[in-house]
């Protein structure tokens, strides 16, 4: 009887059990903790990257990866398999990163989403690409760079070679002779130089001379302007007087100067008339010839 309440108790404890682990596998399948496969397929190197390598989503683990191989429909490309959790805002615009986790080497898979309002992924599995970490990003950079110096080098070479290195040597023999004519040019300036300070000195008394003859020509000036102003308004009275004489005095003299000469013709047409006919002193005038249409006029014009 014992042992039959002993076996019940192992039975009820074993079901109970098996009961518990369907429910624990049944909730970490259906609940937060519920994952999906998604594929990342790259060209890039995946050095560091293995199965069961986190996968984190902004520093926490939210993942793991299943599986690394190459692509059997593309031998250039790696395909990597991994699980996230379904909670996990994943969009169109994610994609994942390969980072290098301290001094080991091993690489974690990190995924981003810089649009969390985007659309959702599609596919089955969802496809995602993969980006340049940092590494990658300055291994990029730093082989464009060393490609930019190897230019450079190939141009400098190109530049200092052949005909272009005489051309360089002379370039220099030329700086080297300008430069020692330069020294020699200084050393004769020195005595200039020396000289400065008291032409300077001269300079400065020259120009005290110059304000002293200054100060004393102004009074000069002013008087000079005082009687230039005195001329002008002599000018000025000798413009009115003449203004004067051609306004009053001068019609007049013409008018007297018409009468004389008026009078000198009168005295020379009687002088003339005297010395043709003195008798007519006596007997006057001679009397004036009729014209056309008076007594006494005739055709013929004769008397």
């Amino acid at each position: 009887m014992e042992n039959r309440s002993h076996i019940v108790a192992a039975v009820i404890f074993i079901l109970f059990f098996g009961g518990g682990a369907v429910g624990f596998f049944f909730w970490l399948s259906t609940g937060d903790n519920a994952h999906r496969t998604m594929i990342i397929e790259t060209t890039q190197s995946v050095g560091g990257v293995s199965a069961e390598s986190p996968v984190k989503f902004k520093g926490l683990k939210v993942g793991h990866i299943e599986s690394v191989s190459f692509d059997p429909q593309d031998a250039n490309k790696v395909r990597i398999v991994f699980k996230v959790r379904d909670s996990v805002p994943l969009t169109k615009s994610s994609y994942g990163e390969l980072a290098t986790q301290g001094i080991t080497g091993m690489s974690t898979l990190t995924l981003k989403t810089p649009d969390p309002s985007g659309p959702k992924l599609t596919g089955n599995p969802p496809q995602l690409p993969l980006h340049k970490g940092l590494l990658g990003r300055l291994k990029s950079r730093g082989q464009a760079d060393l490609h930019k110096v190897s230019q450079i080098l190939d141009q400098v070479q190109n530049l200092t070679g052949g005909k272009n290195a005489k051309h360089i040597s002379d370039t220099l023999a030329q700086l080297n002779q300008a430069t020692r004519q330069l020294t020699e040019a200084e050393k004769q300036l020195q005595p200039t130089l020396a000289q400065l300070p008291e032409l300077t000195r001269q300079l400065r008394r020259t120009v005290d001379s110059v304000d002293h003859l200054t100060d004393k020509a102004i009074p000069a000036i002013q008087k000079a302007g005082q009687a230039a102003q005195s001329a002008q308004s002599v000018g000025q009275s000798s413009q009115d007087v003449m203004r004067n004489l051609n306004n009053q005095v001068l019609p007049h003299i013409d008018a007297l100067t018409r009468q004389m000469q008026d009078t000198a013709r009168q005295i020379q047409n009687l002088g003339a008339e005297l010395s043709a006919k003195p008798q007519s002193v006596l007997t006057g005038p001679p009397a004036r010839r009729p014209g056309p249409g008076e007594p006494g006029f005739h055709a013929t014009g004769g008397q």
